[in-house]
């Protein structure tokens, strides 16, 4: 992704939904790509299965099956769509191996695209991926802790009554006018909402601004834009 966002004056207070031009169907490796979620992807197997053994078997039956054939004739719409039903197929072949239940059969077979706890788990999934990529910014870009910032201001204190000034100089050793923190907070949120929202883009076939604005409502994203000017 571009470092565009946090060194350009002009873009750290706004956000390209469309940004990104590398959706999950142009992908080279499936595999690859889907091991990017692979966490999200065994969360859901071990809530359906009940057991982090057989979950984690579904988990390499399913990227061996990528790494052999590719997303297939099943390469559109939305990577999500695309991993549930995955899901589905691969828990269900997995059962077929022993004796699975009729009450287990019918959960898998209930479990649809727009399942809440799967809504929950991938909303979870690209925030944190989301927190990740700025936090290697800071890395990168140490002088502008964006990460550090945003994380205190945006998480519980351990003290009460805990100014972000002094908490970024007690959890981050990082010593900060208050000028500088409003700065650096503003420009943080909306690199953080760049960064979601190239994740959404990347999961839709033909991302459009219209389908991405979609996506982030469905998933209950939009929060993280308010207060950040949206192209």
């Amino acid at each position: 992704m571009s470092d565009d966002t946090t060194q350009t004056a002009d873009r750290t207070t706004s956000v390209h939904l469309v940004r990104s031009s590398n959706p999950w169907t142009n992908a080279s490796s499936a595999a690859g790509f889907v091991l990017r979620y692979s966490l999200t992807v065994r969360k859901m197997l071990v809530t359906i299965l009940g057991s982090s053994d057989v979950a984690d078997d579904c988990l390499r039956l399913l990227i061996a099956h990528l790494v052999s054939a590719g997303f297939g004739e099943n390469k559109k719409g939305r990577l999500r769509d695309f991993l549930i039903r995955a899901i589905r197929s691969t828990a269900k072949a997995k059962l077929d191996e022993s004796e699975p239940t009729e009450k287990l059969t019918a959960k898998i077979d209930a479990i649809k695209n727009d399942n809440e706890q799967w809504l929950s788990l991938w909303r979870t999934g690209l925030l944190e991926r989301a927190w990740r990529s700025l936090e290697r910014k800071e890395h990168q870009y140490p002088k502008k802790p964006l990460y550090s910032v945003l994380h205190c201001a945006t998480t519980a204190s351990k003290k009460e009554n805990q100014s972000l000034k002094e908490r970024l100089r007690e959890e981050r050793g990082i010593e900060m006018e208050l000028k500088t923190i409003d700065e650096r907070l503003l420009e943080a949120r909306a690199v953080f909402a760049q960064l979601l929202a190239d994740e959404v883009a990347e999961t839709i076939e033909t991302p459009t601004k219209e389908t991405v604005k979609s996506e982030l409502k469905i998933l209950g994203l939009t929060r993280a834009f308010d207060g950040v000017a949206v192209r």
